[in-house]
């Protein structure tokens, strides 16, 4: 028994730094963004503002959202537009149609936030800025 022991205690160090020594940590390679060209300068300003181009999966989503809303169910509706947020969570008219939801159910202050986070978002779509500081008016309005 001892015969067998021997050379393993000389095998077991090499096995152990030779495990350490092949891993080594990967760096993360830098984020170095392009710098726009000019065909893209030019595409941008000719895009809309108020009708940014959207995820077609998110637009299944809003679209089955607004049914459940229209039909009274909007518990199911909330449900439906958390799911799209954890799809595209910087989305500012996902957020803004839940803040719509969260002001039915009379949730006051969840509605504000959500309509707040939207207009972060939002940037320069005036038109769902617009919308969202109805949602805070009223909202603040019902809270008093």
């Amino acid at each position: 028994m001892i015969l067998y022991i021997r050379p393993l205690s000389y095998l077991l160090p090499l096995l152990i730094i030779q495990a350490c020594a092949t891993h080594q940590p990967q760096q993360p390679k830098p984020y170095h963004p392009k710098p726009p060209t000019q065909q893209s300068e030019t595409r941008q300003s000719t895009i809309p503002p108020v009708a940014p181009t959207k995820n077609p999966i998110v637009q299944n989503i809003q679209a089955q959202a607004t049914q459940l809303r229209n039909r009274g169910q909007l518990g199911a509706a909330a449900q439906t537009l958390e799911r799209g947020l954890r799809i595209a969570p910087k989305d500012a008219s996902l957020w803004s149609q839940l803040a719509t939801v969260r002001l039915q159910q009379q949730q006051y202050s969840q509605a504000q936030s959500m309509a707040k986070k939207s207009n972060n978002l939002a940037r320069t779509n005036t038109s769902l800025i617009q919308k969202n500081n109805s949602i805070i008016i009223e909202a603040q309005k019902q809270q008093r």
